[in-house]
């Protein structure tokens, strides 16, 4: 069934992932490879423990099987029964919180997207049992993935992806700030000044209103994670004011 499939792409996926990091001097993909965990990201971390629990690494975080095994290791093991392999839901959150949280290969959004070639044998595995449609060269993903990508923290209650949500409100808020927009922060926008919008995003763009260039400026004392935070709004607003005869710069409802 393609069900033991998936479980052994899923498999040798993290262990390809967990392999490649290793030094060059050491053994790779070989029995009594250590595994790597990058430093504590809470990423690697899962993915360690996932392939624990799959009986393909030791406490140790070594690796229990050769790397070239590992796909038909577990399909069989899967096929077979005879071991309690962890539900499918919880490796594909490990699989997705490393390869599309941490290492960006696959979309978490509800999109179509090109993977990246290493995972095309788990997004073909995928697609067969429905979790993702394929599209040419392309996937999106189904309602299917979504108790894993729940799991994750990327979809919420509804299945919705996170990522675009908040980029939805950013662009929704960002338009309200182009259609009265400063000349001089237009300008900025205009050379690709991202500092100087974050500035006045940071310092003049209040409740939904400009503040005049002259009002009281405490941008210089505001936390640097105060300037990271408004990096998204910045970049959406510096598109809008480059593309703004595109047809979707039009005033908000």
């Amino acid at each position: 069934m393609a069900i033991h499939r998936l479980y052994g792409e899923l498999a040798a996926s993290l262990v390809r992932a967990t392999t490649d990091r290793c030094e060059p001097s050491e053994p790779r993909a070989r029995v009594g490879a250590k595994l790597d965990g990058s430093g504590g990201l809470s990423a690697f971390e899962g993915a360690l423990g996932m392939l624990q629990k799959l009986g393909l690494a030791t406490h140790e975080d070594k690796l229990a099987v050769d790397g070239d095994r590992v796909a038909q290791f577990i399909t069989d093991r899967s096929r077979a029964g005879q071991v309690t392999l962890p539900p499918i839901d919880d490796v594909l959150d490990a699989w997705i919180s490393l390869f599309g949280g941490q290492l960006g290969h696959a979309s978490l959004k509800r999109l179509p997207f090109v993977p990246h070639d290493d995972i095309r044998p788990v997004m073909d595995s995928l697609a067969a049992l429905g979790y993702a449609k394929p599209l040419d060269s392309a996937f999106i993903w189904t309602d299917r993935i979504g108790r894993a990508m729940q799991m994750s923290g990327w979809w919420d209650e509804n299945f919705l992806s996170r990522e675009e949500l908040e980029e939805r409100e950013v662009d929704l808020e960002m338009r309200a700030a182009l259609a009265s927009i400063p000349d001089d922060v237009r300008h900025a926008a205009l050379v690709d000044n991202h500092t100087a919008v974050v500035r006045a995003l940071a310092a003049r763009w209040v409740d939904g209103a400009w503040l005049p260039d002259s009002a009281p400026d405490s941008v210089d004392e505001a936390p640097w994670w105060r300037w990271a935070a408004l990096a998204p709004e910045a970049k959406r607003l510096v598109e809008l004011v480059q593309g703004a005869d595109d047809p979707l710069t039009r005033s908000v409802n």
